[in-house]
């Protein structure tokens, strides 16, 4: 079939752009360049800022350190490319086809990747600070160390994002929106999430040990199977989340609010809860060895076959706790008495 007149005329103009470049001119700025077959291309530099470059095939590219600042990618293909060092600020990446791309310590600061194909992208080390991500597919992307977020700035968002199996560790998410997003089996170990909004977040088998979370929103998550040891949850709020299987020993979640929470079969060992509100809470078979809950609530708490052993418990409001099978020796009961046995 003969090429049609403007396919001609694109395959003119891209090899006439490789030529050039080959000539050592890298200075593209502000030229039209949609529909281009750049595939494979070596562009290591280039100037393609406030380009035209949508619809634009880009797959296999090596794009190291170039200039694409304000440009237009919508709808283009970066599948696999090569783009560490890149400076993609403000660029509009529109439904971008970025599977597998190389993103290593590029600049996406203000970029636009709503509806972007990120699928097993490395994005570690990238500056994402205000990014847009809505609908992005992130699925086994690798974003540690990332920065998504600026001082006295908004957090990128997120929102809708799939976000299974991505690597986030060391990442700076402080105030992000996360709500309702799917972090399933998600590496966010060291991650800052302060103050973030989780709510509704599926956070299934995730990797949040070490993980800064005070004052986050992780309403109804699900967090079964999640690793959360050593992490800091201190005034968050986890009320009626499901926690089913999950890891919380040496955590600390002082003050915050665990009411009508699942945690199942949880392992809380030396955790801190003091003054945490537990009411309604399902503890059944939970793991609370060596645990502090001075001052806790846990009125109608359920901590059928519960191991309270060693936990320290002085003060707490467990009046109309459900204590079946409890197992308590050695704990400090809320009088201030040490359990030393039980029948």
């Amino acid at each position: 079939m003969p090429i049609s007149a403007p396919g001609l005329l694109r395959n003119m103009k891209a090899k006439a752009l490789l030529q050039q470049y080959a000539n050592n001119v890298f200075d593209f700025s502000g030229q039209t360049l949609a529909g281009l077959d750049l595939a494979g291309a070596d562009l290591i530099g280039i100037n393609l800022s406030a380009a035209d470059l949508r619809n634009t095939n880009l797959s296999l590219a090596y794009l190291n350190r170039v200039d694409l600042q304000t440009s237009n990618l919508t709808q283009s293909n970066l599948s696999g490319a090569t783009l560490t060092q890149a400076n993609l600020s403000q660029a509009n990446l529109t439904d971008a086809a970025l599977h597998g791309a190389n993103l290593q310590r590029a600049v996406l600061f203000k970029a636009d990747l709503t509806l972007a194909d990120l699928t097993d992208a490395n994005l570690m080390e990238a500056d994402l600070r205000e990014v847009t991500l809505r609908s992005t597919n992130l699925t086994g992307a690798c974003l540690r160390s990332a920065n998504l977020r600026e001082e006295n700035r908004n957090c990128a968002d997120l929102r809708g994002a799939v976000l299974d199996g991505v690597d986030l560790q060391g990442a700076n998410l402080r105030g992000a929106d996360l709500s309702k997003v799917s972090l399933q089996g998600a590496n966010l170990r060291n991650a800052n999430l302060r103050a973030a909004n989780l709510a509704g977040a599926d956070l299934q088998g995730a990797n949040l040990e070490q993980a800064l979370l005070i004052e986050a929103n992780l309403q109804q998550a699900n967090l079964s199977h999640a690793t959360l040891a050593d992490a800091k949850l201190e005034r968050v709020n986890l009320q009626m989340a499901q926690l089913v299987n999950s890891d919380l020993s040496d955590c600390t979640l002082v003050e915050s609010e665990l009411s009508q929470a699942n945690l199942q079969g949880a392992t809380l060992y030396r955790s801190r809860l003091n003054r945490a509100n537990l009411s309604r809470a399902n503890l059944t078979e939970v793991n609370l060895q060596e645990a502090f809950l001075i001052q806790a609530f846990l009125a109608r708490t359920d901590l059928t076959d519960a191991n309270l052993q060693g936990a320290n418990l002085t003060r707490s409001d467990w009046s109309s706790a459900i204590l079946t099978r409890t197992v308590l020796t050695g704990a400090t009961l809320p009088d201030g008495t040490v359990c030393m046995s039980q029948t």
